[in-house]
C-alpha cells in the first residue's frame, strides 16, 4: 500500500469515525433495557450493526430481538435468512467464541429445525469453553500464587484439576505456585 492510499484510507476514517468500544457499550445498555423485540430496541440495534456491522453483542441480541419483535416485513423465509445471517456474522466476528456459537446453535435447533448442525455448533462452543475455562483457571492459580493466597489457589487448583486432571497447563501453574512442594 503507498504512502497516499494509506493517507487517504485514515482521512476517510477520521471522516467517518467509528465509535468507541464505550460508546458502542453505553448504546447496547440502552438496548438492552428496552423490552425484547420492542420497536424501540429494534431501532437501537439497528443503529449499532449499522455503525458497527461486526459487534458481536449487537448481533447477538438482535437476532433474539428480531425473533421477538412483532414487525417482520417479508416472507418468512427471507426474515429467517437474515437473522441466521446476523449469527453467522456473530460468529466470525468472534473468532467463534463460545457465545456466538451457542446462539447460532439455538436458532438452527428450534427456528431451522436441524439438531445435527445445532449439536456441531454445541459442541464447538464446549469445547472453546473449556479451553478458556482451563487457561483461566491456569492464569488464577499462578496469580493467587504470587499474592501467596495459597489456600485459595489450592482450592482452585483441586477444582481444575477435577475437571482436566491430565491438563500440563495447570500442573504447570502448581509448580509457579509452589502447590506441590
Amino acid at each position: 500500500m503507498s504512502r497516499k492510499t494509506v493517507r487517504d484510507f485514515f482521512r476517510r476514517s477520521e471522516e467517518t469515525m467509528h465509535p468507541s468500544p464505550r460508546e458502542l457499550q453505553q448504546m447496547l445498555s440502552e438496548a438492552r433495557s428496552q423490552e425484547l423485540g420492542s420497536p424501540r430496541q429494534l431501532q437501537l440495534l439497528e443503529s449499532l450493526r449499522t455503525n458497527c456491522p461486526a459487534f458481536v453483542p449487537a448481533l447477538l441480541i438482535s437476532s433474539r430481538a428480531e425473533l421477538w419483535g412483532e414487525e417482520r416485513a417479508g416472507p418468512p423465509e427471507a426474515f429467517f435468512n437474515e437473522i441466521e445471517r446476523m449469527l453467522h456474522d456473530a460468529v466470525e466476528a468472534s473468532g467463534r467464541e463460545p457465545s456466538a456459537l451457542i446462539g447460532l446453535a439455538r436458532f438452527m435447533s428450534v427456528v431451522r429445525d436441524s439438531p445435527q448442525a445445532a449439536e456441531a455448533l454445541y459442541r464447538e462452543a464446549s469445547t472453546r469453553a473449556l479451553e478458556v475455562l482451563e487457561e483461566s483457571w491456569a492464569g488464577l492459580i499462578e496469580t493467587l500464587g504470587e499474592q501467596e493466597k495459597l489456600e485459595e489457589a489450592a482450592r482452585t487448583a483441586e477444582m481444575a484439576r477435577g475437571v482436566f486432571p491430565q491438563s500440563r497447563q495447570i500442573s504447570e501453574a502448581c509448580e509457579f505456585a509452589q502447590l506441590d512442594k
